[in-house]
């Protein structure tokens, strides 16, 4: 990404706060716009869903998230408009005259890089509200220097600990120090128990409130189908509500994330989070859609992908497919980045369907004899095909003469490189991140 890499030298926030003095940034309606999204896993599609709902109230709502699929301008958003290239191109060439200013082992990184220009974006264009999607975790990252005063915590699992801390509740610690001193935490329903006493105490001492989504909302009747996931919000306690929501996004784990985006939505707004008086919001959120997250992208044959990429996203995925198409009927193509949780990936989608090509993308993929073995300990349907685009193909004409659904899982690389083969693209052009 124009030549920067990955990662800048150390924490950025340092730099960034320098951004900020230089550029003239106005700190107090930057914090008053802003709300913070932060989680293992549901970041994005909660960023897009609590967006969605703020557009349908009648605000302006710009959306910064990550990663992004084939354009980069894909992660930055006012009311579903990306940024135009030439507005990219330009904040691009002062982010990167700022870089070079800066002293030898004080550079940034990619991410720091694309968090800058949406700063300079949502500056000149003023919307009413920016939803941030943190990159890793929150205390130290770019997000923060936002100073939300609404956050949302959609999920923890054990990541990055060396930066983050070795336990789950070290890491739900690390992503609440996304939100500015007196803010508002959201937490999901996807978020273990387990951690919610010691949530409620390290928010108080800091001076933070917190919200447990699942004290005043519970979902029933779930059913996911092939055009979304249907479901009844229950409200208990004073006035009980019942409202009846349909999403495009499927599986129970995109009904928590739409939840904790209602409440988040309603706690920017000020407002009661009731589902009869707030119905245009759960309407925006009923319409919103967020490309990669479990969606069929081709027919005849159909092919779904999904971009998750640890255990847990798997886990939830692959048992919300399980009411899409049957388990005897499903070709998955599978492989995973090196950089991932091989063994434990490669467990749970191996124990969930019966046929599979295993593939290596382009970009970052492991070797297929890391991962082999729990594939074929476990199943007898089991073909090798290194090439990406040799896979496609051989699961595009046996889906076609036998009748099966095609599904592909292990990550972001390997669900776009395997879309873009597909339709007949070399995966190898792909320029990501």
């Amino acid at each position: 990404m124009f030549g920067l890499p990955k990662f800048g030298d150390g924490i950025a926030l340092h730099r960034i706060e320098r951004f900020f003095e230089q550029h003239a940034v106005d700190r107090e309606q930057l914090s008053h716009r802003s709300i913070v999204v932060t989680g293992s896993n549901g970041k994005g599609s909660t960023s897009r869903f609590i967006a969605a709902a703020l557009e349908a109230s009648g605000h302006r709502a710009a959306c910064f998230t990550s990663p992004h699929l084939f354009d980069v301008r894909e992660r930055f958003l006012i009311n579903g408009a990306t940024i135009p290239d030439e507005r990219f191109n330009a904040y691009a060439k002062r982010v990167l005259a700022f870089n070079a200013a800066q002293s030898d082992g004080d550079r940034i990184g990619s991410f720091e890089f694309l968090f800058l220009i949406a700063i300079l974006w949502f500056e000149d264009e003023k919307p009413d509200a920016i939803v941030w999607e943190a990159g890793i975790g929150g205390r130290y990252d770019p997000v923060r220097t936002v100073r939300a005063s609404v956050s949302a915590l959609t999920s923890i699992e054990l990541e990055h600990t060396a930066l983050l801390g070795a336990t789950e509740e070290l890491i739900a610690y690390d992503k609440i120090d996304a939100l500015a001193r007196d803010g508002t935490l959201i937490v999901s329903p996807s978020v273990p128990d387990s951690l919610t006493d010691r949530i409620r105490a390290y928010v108080r001492l800091s001076d933070r409130r917190a919200r447990f989504v699942s004290d005043t909302f519970e979902t029933t009747g779930l059913t996911n189908r092939a055009d979304g996931t249907r479901f009844t919000i229950v409200r208990s306690g004073r006035g009980a509500e019942r409202h009846d929501m349909h999403i495009r996004l499927i599986g129970g784990h995109q009904a928590a994330n739409a939840l904790t985006a209602f409440w988040a939505a309603c706690a920017w707004r000020g407002v009661e989070p009731s589902p009869r008086i707030e119905s245009a919001m759960l309407r925006g959120i009923g319409a919103a859609r967020w490309p990669g997250r479990l969606e069929r992208i081709a027919t005849s044959p159909d092919l779904w992908i999904d971009v998750g990429h640890t255990p847990v996203a798997l886990d939830v995925v692959t048992h919300a497919f399980a009411d899409l198409a049957p388990r005897e009927r499903t070709l998955v193509i599978f492989g995973v980045s090196s950089s991932k949780e091989i063994n434990a990936i490669a467990a749970t989608v191996a124990s969930r369907f019966d046929h599979f090509i295993l593939t290596r993308a382009n970009k970052s993929g492991a070797d297929i004899e890391a991962f082999m073995e729990a594939f074929t300990s476990r199943a007898s349907d089991v073909a090798i095909e290194p090439n990406i685009a040799a896979a496609a193909r051989m699961a595009h004409h046996r889906a076609a003469a036998e009748g099966m659904t095609v599904l592909a899982l292990g990550g972001l690389f390997l669900a776009v490189e395997i879309q873009h083969a597909w339709t007949g693209g070399d995966p190898a052009t792909l320029d990501f991140l």
